[in-house]
């Protein structure tokens, strides 16, 4: 027991000391604690690198990478389509490759963002309604509107919007149409998209360049036939990814069929010719036949002309007889 409480009496005053200076060591030191606990708080609320994460951050959006690269594919088929025009100057067709991805891609950038279907009830946003409010603006739309709705073969609402951009494309008044929607976009667009769609953003303004550079080409698209209502194929990205080696190759291939290209351009140019001959001739008969008819009904009316001033000849040498024999008989009575 003693030694128990020989052994317990010394642990006290270590213990007492121990404490003791831990006490004077964490009063000596929490105020650097504190300091640099507070430190650390206001590094984490004001530091830089919350700024560059954030600049990261924005640069890496989903929705301006979308942006971009439907922007840059469609630079990518608008150029290939008025170079394959301008290269065979022959009437494009609804077979013409780069003309159906052109028409894929539109319809990408034109549903960019557009704003889902409210609840099960709701009303779906489709893209013909949006289409069908540029007649509002432009009047002169209200044709192919009219024919679009019109059309026997199309029955869902995404099939009337394709045949109205075809229609569009082929009168050369696409881009027009599409740039009024887009400077009447805080009334007609704002309900139909997201704030950070394509059509709402300053990306909107290069697709309307694109668009313009395609009055170049001329569309002979049969709108009755296709199957538009059915969705669309994929794009062929080979087409407009080429290497360096297929470019000289083309480019070669180019060089050697130069005769043959300006055979097909001077029988394009003499088909032109005779379809521009062929029309001055038809209206040239037109007039022709026009001028003899006016011509018969001219001589018409003056055989009748004839034929009634004779009969007042007639009649006037009739009066003065009348007139003369009356004057006798009265000159004969007297």
């Amino acid at each position: 027991m003693a030694a128990a409480g020989s052994e317990g009496s010394p642990t006290t005053p270590q213990n007492s000391t121990n404490s003791s200076f831990n006490a004077e060591d964490n009063g000596s030191r929490s105020p650097s604690i504190s300091s640099a606990k507070e430190f650390m708080w206001t590094s984490l609320l004001v530091s830089k690198p919350t700024k560059k994460y954030g600049k990261k951050f924005k640069g890496r959006d989903p929705v301006v990478i979308e942006r971009s690269n439907l922007v840059n594919i469609s630079k990518l088929v608008v150029k290939e389509l008025i170079e394959q025009s301008l290269r065979y100057g022959r009437m494009l067709d609804s077979d013409h490759m780069p003309l159906q991805h052109f028409f894929i891609v539109l319809e990408h950038v034109l549903r960019h963002g557009l704003r889902p279907k409210k609840g099960l009830l709701g009303p779906k946003k489709e893209l013909w309604d949006i289409l069908q409010m540029v007649e509002k603006y432009a009047p002169e739309a209200q044709d192919i509107t009219a024919s679009v709705r019109d059309l026997p073969t199309v029955r869902t609402h995404m099939g009337r919007a394709r045949a109205w951009l075809r229609l569009a494309l082929m009168q050369k008044k696409l881009a027009d149409y599409l740039k009024v929607l887009i400077d009447h976009k805080d009334e007609a667009l704002v309900e139909y998209f997201e704030p950070d769609a394509l059509m709402l953003s300053d990306e909107a303004i290069v697709i309307i360049g694109l668009l313009v550079g395609l009055n170049v080409i001329d569309c002979n698209l049969c709108v009755k036939e296709e199957d538009l209502d059915c969705p669309q194929g994929v794009i062929d990205f080979s087409l407009y990814l080429r290497s360096s080696n297929t470019i000289s190759s083309d480019s070669s291939n180019e060089e050697q069929g130069d005769p043959m290209t300006t055979v097909l351009d001077q029988k394009n140019y003499i088909e032109e010719l005779n379809r521009h001959l062929n029309a001055t001739v038809a209206n040239l008969q037109s007039k022709v036949e026009s001028l003899t008819t006016t011509n018969a009904l001219m001589k018409e009316d003056m055989a009748i002309s004839k034929n009634n001033l004779q009969s007042l000849y007639e009649e006037n040498r009739r009066l003065r007889k009348r007139l003369a024999g009356g004057g006798d008989e009265g000159i004969t009575f007297l």
